[in-house]
């Protein structure tokens, strides 16, 4: 009898520790409001910060802290009406190069969507105050093949030349990896 109580607690408790993992994934998940920017200044205003020249500087960092990619992004956009165009050209720290092309469309003086040549879908971005938060998944090649990326992007405009960005990679929720980007517009 008592062996059948130590069985049946060690399963309790798989179940207990499996759903309280869970529960902290998802709490780490949650994410800021943008709303919580709306008096900040200055005000990010999206369609015209990220128009004509722009460099950035970013890196990318695994879970554990580490630094396993640099990387500097010129990039160019150009805005008509409600529709953007932009085109960024990565140059990393291995030599390699890549371009993402992006078209994003002004839905109302909040909201914006996109679409890159290598997302998942359409992204979906809130600009409130001096911040944007975009939502988007990117397929994403690495060393063991190519995957779906998710990104929770954030972007905060720190004076009318310089924008800072943090975005959170995940897969199927779990976090992989940040990446953090400094633009100055030229």
């Amino acid at each position: 009898m008592m062996a059948l109580h130590k069985g049946l607690f060690r399963v309790q408790f798989r179940y207990f520790l499996l759903y309280f993992l869970f529960g902290i994934n998802l709490v780490a998940c949650s994410s800021v409001d943008p709303s919580t920017y709306e008096d900040q200044l200055p005000k990010f205003e999206f369609n015209k910060f990220l128009q004509g020249n722009l460099t950035g500087w970013g890196i990318f960092q695994g879970r554990d802290g580490e630094v396993q990619k640099r990387f500097r992004i010129d990039m160019t956009a150009n805005w008509e009406g409600n529709v953007g165009s932009f085109v960024e050209n990565f140059t990393f720290n291995d030599g390699t190069k890549q371009v993402r092309k992006w078209v994003l469309t002004r839905i109302d003086d909040h909201h914006y969507t996109g679409k890159a040549n290598d997302s998942v879908g359409e992204g979906k971005g809130e600009v409130r105050g001096n911040s944007m938060h975009w939502y988007y998944t990117i397929k994403t090649k690495t060393e063991s093949g190519t995957y779906d990326l998710d990104y929770d992007y954030w972007m905060h405009m720190v004076d009318d030349k310089t924008l800072i960005n943090r975005a959170t990679l995940s897969k199927y929720g779990f976090t992989l990896g940040d990446i953090a980007v400094t633009f100055h517009k030229q």
